[in-house]
């Protein structure tokens, strides 16, 4: 593992101008300083550029603004940041939240005293669009909802090392999240450590682009998520939304067995083992999306079969079979 001598911000913004001054000033604030802020923009068409442009007058670190050619969605535009920072040790941020000033520091200790740590993540207090804060965080959240730590996956609260995304990059074009591509991969490496210490805000607003139930700036309960998780077994786009899914994980084996040429051999190991978890998911996930374009009684025999076999195990058990039932 390379020591850590360099420091990066990636930010990628689009049409950002409404907040990212806040934003670029927590980044002043820093008791500790970066030694690059890399933008990549996605073609916005507000003030984003010009404002960026002011603050690099005055910053005592390198920034640089790169507009990119065509709109590249939000996970091409970070792919598109983090392929252009040097540092050892690259933090990601959105434009609209806002970091506390002893973040990078704090973030830096963390990765100094865990030398294996490839992803290192930390909590955020949850505000409304106007920074007012709502007495939650997202870690509190997820736990409040119920779920796992698995599901903190959230790339504004993460710093990568060098070592994973030259693991890991580029993120292919299909690939819906960021985030999710740099955290499976640290997941599967059993190289993620969790700080469960608030270093940030994370502004909530009508335009952000998740919709995970745990960002909400309400209290969420288990009987919430459940609420939720029993909506979707009456979904009406089922053939769609698992094609999707068979999609994306087809995408990310790809990228595993990339990695795996790629990587050195203390990492092989654990990547061919991620891979054949993964690879177990896509046989269930095709498994699961013929099932969904057969007829009734042809659909409940398989779903038994599969259900004996062991298929529901990890898709949810019986929950996952009740949504294949209802087709």
């Amino acid at each position: 593992m390379r020591r850590l001598k360099r420091i990066s911000i990636a930010m990628a913004t689009y049409n950002g101008a409404e907040y990212i001054e806040e934003q670029l000033q927590s980044f002043l604030d820093q008791t500790m300083q970066p030694d690059e802020l890399i933008i990549t923009d996605d073609c916005s068409t507000d003030q984003t550029e010009f404002i960026v442009s002011d603050f690099a007058k005055k910053a005592p670190f390198s920034v640089e603004f790169h507009r990119n050619k065509k709109n590249l969605g939000y996970c091409g535009n970070f792919n598109a940041a983090l392929a252009k920072t040097t540092g050892d040790l690259v933090f990601l941020s959105d434009q609209d939240d806002v970091w506390f000033p002893n973040k990078i520091a704090y973030i830096f200790e963390i990765a100094k005293r865990n030398p294996h740590a490839l992803a290192l993540m930390n909590d955020a207090k949850l505000t409304d669009g106007k920074l007012n804060e709502v007495g939650l965080t997202k870690i509190g959240q997820i736990r409040s909802a119920g779920f796992s730590m698995n599901r903190f996956v959230m790339g504004s609260c993460c710093a990568v090392r060098r070592d994973l995304l030259e693991l890991c990059m580029p993120i292919p074009s299909g690939f819906k999240g960021h985030d999710n591509w740099l955290i499976q991969f640290a997941d599967g490496l059993n190289a993620k450590v969790i700080d469960t210490t608030p270093l940030q805000y994370y502004r909530r607003h009508e335009t952000n682009e998740s919709q995970f139930i745990a960002n909400r700036t309400t209290k969420v309960t288990r009987n919430q998520v459940r609420i939720e998780t029993w909506k979707r077994l009456f979904r009406q786009d089922t053939i769609v939304a698992r094609s999707q899914q068979l999609e994306q994980l087809e995408i990310f084996i790809a990228g595993l067995s990339r990695a795996i040429e790629l990587a050195p051999d203390e990492h092989k190991t654990s990547l061919t083992k991620l891979k054949s978890n993964y690879s177990n998911n896509v046989k269930v996930s095709a498994a699961r999306l013929a099932i969904a374009k057969k007829s009734f009684f042809a659909r409940l025999v398989a779903i038994i079969k599969l259900l004996v076999d062991g298929g529901y195990k990890n898709a949810n058990g019986i929950k996952s079979a009740c949504r294949d039932i209802v087709g």
